[in-house]
């Protein structure tokens, strides 16, 4: 069996991968299940971005990606039965997932990755999975799982919105306008909901405004993100820990 691994080079899908599931410890307190979930999710991460692979190029039936697939879905399916026995109903999160994914494999196999609905469809299942850890140690839906939820959903969406605005959709203004109401509003939202929150959601505004026709390059971009990320980490982390 011949094995062809894709590089995951997007620094947003990184963040996507960690953040939400950091979040989730904080909001749901540690137990030790959670970290066999991680390390089985960023597998499931590795097999879907193959599979996505695949159907964008299906016409070269590159079958080795496939098969790189196949061998990140069976670990993934070992380390995570450490959680699934810890709450079997963990599973309903994954199912949750599904839609979404099929989605993102139909933008996929239509070339058009870019679609926001793709990224949106994304965003949710990486959120889920931070919902997802909480919930291993705490059993139960708690407001601190949804809040990581639509933390995480908001903060992912303004990302993609910014990403479009300074790479892939500079010229059009409909994305820049759509981009800083759109981060301005989730500003507001958060100082309306919590001062720490609004201070979390203010570093993606004035990023949003500044980056803007500066000819930024995705490298720049992406170190710029990796800042953001851990910022908003940290924020909603000290918020959920201190302020909750």
């Amino acid at each position: 069996m011949e094995f062809k691994f894709k590089k995951q080079n997007q620094h947003g899908a990184w963040a996507m991968v960690f953040m939400p599931p950091i979040l989730g410890i904080v909001a749901g307190g540690f137990h030790v299940s959670q970290l066999f979930f991680i390390i089985g999710w960023l597998f499931i991460f590795f097999a879907a971005d193959h599979i996505l692979y695949f159907f964008k190029r299906i016409k070269r039936k590159e079958y080795e990606v496939l098969n790189s697939a196949l061998l990140f879905t069976s670990l993934s399916l070992l380390i995570l039965i450490y959680p699934i026995v810890t709450d079997y109903r963990v599973i309903f999160f994954f199912l949750c997932m599904i839609p979404f994914g099929i989605l993102n494999a139909y933008f996929s196999y239509t070339r058009d990755e870019r679609n926001m609905l793709n990224n949106i469809a994304a965003i949710i299942i990486f959120s889920l999975a931070g919902s997802a850890t909480a919930f291993l140690n705490t059993h139960s839906m708690t407001f601190n799982l949804y809040f990581v939820m639509i933390v995480s959903t908001l903060y992912f969406i303004g990302s993609a919105l910014v990403v479009k605005t300074v790479i892939r959709e500079k010229n059009n203004p409909t994305y820049k306008w759509a981009s800083f109401i759109y981060h301005f509003i989730v500003m507001i939202i958060g100082f309306i909901y919590h001062p720490v929150v609004g201070i979390a959601f203010t570093f993606g505004f004035i990023r949003a405004v500044y980056v803007y026709g500066r000819g930024w390059k995705p490298k720049q971009l992406g170190i710029l993100e990796i800042i953001h990320v851990v910022f908003v980490t940290i924020v909603i982390s000290l918020f959920m820990v201190y302020f909750r």
